[in-house]
């Protein structure tokens, strides 16, 4: 490797990437605008207080006691009272709740008379995470309302109240929640969004800058500052990218993940080196696929289009082993799968080093399948045709 041929294509694309607004405004504003906007959107990680209705058809101190103890929880706030179930449905459909509970006539004598008494609880599932909260608190005070009702009964047949409190409740299950126990959704899912922002920031600018290149038949001219050697060409060229989104990494774990309360409960030292092989095979896969294209403009609408699906298709949003088997396989192409499966095993897991090696073998693979593809492109580019022999080589 020619050293003084690299940094001289170092600081020539970094001049490039300053002169070109459309890259300048990927790399160095949307990272942090995105960034910004997405960890505020989550920044409360878990929705509380999630507004429900209720419909007492009972109205006795049983009933109003079993609500009291629902409105107490954390997830939950009875925010409306109907006269009817009409009444209801028509609040849930209007968004004014996001569920209600019906409590039937006669609740409470069943409850004395230790008899079955079913209540309705109606959910909008167009909401899901505000379903499962609300479906969680009024099972969790069911359940204690349950026992303590069933122990006052057993209490008035006479039995000591040590032994009804066995009575009533003879299981109890004792649930420990790990790595997110709080259960929130903004520890799960922000890691992976500001990683995600990341990745495809970097694959547009750099296949901007590529596709510039061919577009402009400059190309050539790079293969020419680099002597024609391929490793000296592609650091020379891609060496600010890889230099720029380290610095965006160590922001991200030392900035942007305390700053939004994110778990980190590896080791920064195999952060930063997985990361170094996940940004470098992103930017050998950018090189080689924006390398086919004649039009910056074009390739940013493809790089731009594929940040959904391949969100979609890394398994973070849905278990891998349930897609198809063809995503399965393009998914595991990816870079961002197994980084995705290091980053929660590593950071917000941190579970031991032999848990995570094979998703760094898996990154390892796929750098050199990338690295492989990079080279026979570069060299079929090479021997390929000048399009436009007017356009001079520099002499070597």
């Amino acid at each position: 490797m020619n050293l003084q041929l690299i940094w001289r294509s170092i600081k020539k694309e970094a001049e490039t990437i300053r002169n070109d607004h459309s890259i300048l405004l990927v790399l160095l504003v949307a990272p942090l605008l995105y960034f910004l906007l997405m960890g505020s959107t989550y920044m409360n990680k878990d929705e509380e207080k999630v507004s429900i209705g209720i419909v007492d058809l009972d109205q006795t101190h049983g009933s109003k006691a079993f609500l009291n103890k629902i409105n107490a929880t954390q997830k939950v706030n009875i925010t409306r009272a109907y006269t009817n179930l009409l009444e209801a449905k028509s609040g849930l459909s209007m968004f004014d709740i996001q569920g209600f509970i019906n409590i039937p006539k006669g609740f409470e004598k069943k409850l004395k008379n230790n008899e079955s008494t079913p209540i309705g609880l109606v959910l909008n599932n167009t909401k899901f995470l505000s379903s499962n909260d609300i479906n969680k608190a009024v099972n969790l005070v069911v359940l204690d309302y349950a026992l303590e009702s069933r122990q006052r009964f057993f209490e008035s047949k006479g039995i000591n109240p040590s032994f009804a409190e066995i009575k009533a409740n003879p299981i109890t299950a004792q649930i420990h929640a790990v790595f997110n126990a709080t259960n929130n959704y903004g520890n799960f899912l922000l890691p992976a969004l500001l990683f995600l922002i990341l990745h495809q920031t970097l694959l547009i600018g750099l296949s901007e800058s590529v596709a510039s290149d061919r577009e402009n038949e400059l190309m050539r001219v790079g293969f020419g500052d680099s002597k024609n050697n391929f490793l000296d060409y592609l650091i020379g060229k891609t060496g600010f990218y890889l230099m720029l989104y380290m610095a965006y990494m160590v922001f991200t774990f030392l900035v942007a993940f305390p700053f939004f309360d994110l778990p980190v409960k590896g080791s920064f030292f195999s952060l930063f080196a997985t990361s170094l092989l996940f940004f470098f095979a992103t930017i050998l896969y950018g090189w080689f696929i924006s390398s086919f294209f004649k039009s910056q403009v074009r390739v940013m609408e493809v790089m731009a289009f594929t940040t959904y699906p391949v969100f979609l298709v890394t398994g973070i949003t849905w278990s891998f082993k349930d897609m198809p088997l063809f995503l399965q396989f393009i998914s595991n192409l990816i870079p961002l799968k197994p980084f995705f499966g290091f980053l929660k095993k590593q950071a917000i897991m941190g579970v031991d080093t032999h848990l995570y090696l094979n998703e760094i073998v898996h990154l390892l693979v796929l750098l050199l399948i990338g690295f492989v593809a990079a080279f026979l492109r570069f060299r079929y580019m090479q021997r390929a045709p000048k399009s436009n022999p007017s356009v001079p080589l520099p002499l070597n």
